[in-house]
């Protein structure tokens, strides 16, 4: 069931960034026995695991803050689950919107937005295919693509 939860969208987006930026950062200090800190490293794969969940993350404040832009816009749209975009590069999962009976995975820092048909069955993780439509969203000069232009960019793509 749905519910409405008000999202304060500049607060979503700043964790977001800041989780981006910190993808992989080391991980915090532990404490052993006498209660000092001390610095464990961590392996190949867990490190590689770390890296997806903190890309998860990232992507979640981003799918927030998107969509409480597009609440006060007033374009009906939803958070989905994690989805694998096919041209994204890579095999990293993302969270994805419904909007517009489309797919969006929303990519931090992706200045390419990809909308995608619904896939059969619907929870399938990995996207297959062409997207629909790809929508170009300008970048900050730091490489972020700010939640409100991706925003504002498929608002207008529903309008046309």
């Amino acid at each position: 069931m749905a519910r409405n939860v008000v999202v304060d969208p500049a607060r979503a987006e700043q964790s977001a960034r800041a989780r981006w930026a910190e993808l992989d950062a080391p991980p915090p200090p532990a404490v052993d026995a006498d209660g000092r800190k001390i610095q464990v490293e961590h392996g190949d794969r867990l490190r590689g695991i770390e890296h997806r969940a903190r890309v998860i993350a990232a992507s979640d404040g981003v799918a927030d803050a998107v969509l409480a832009h597009l609440a006060a816009a007033g374009v009906d749209a939803e958070s989905d689950q994690v989805r694998v975009d096919p041209h994204g590069g890579d095999d990293l999962q993302v969270m994805a919107i419904r909007v517009g009976g489309l797919l969006v995975p929303l990519r931090p820092a992706s200045a390419s937005v990809r909308l995608y048909a619904v896939p059969d069955p619907a929870g399938l993780i990995e996207l297959a295919g062409d997207p629909v439509a790809v929508l170009d969203v300008e970048a900050d000069d730091d490489g972020w693509v700010s939640a409100e232009r991706i925003a504002a960019a498929l608002a207008a793509h529903l309008a046309a």
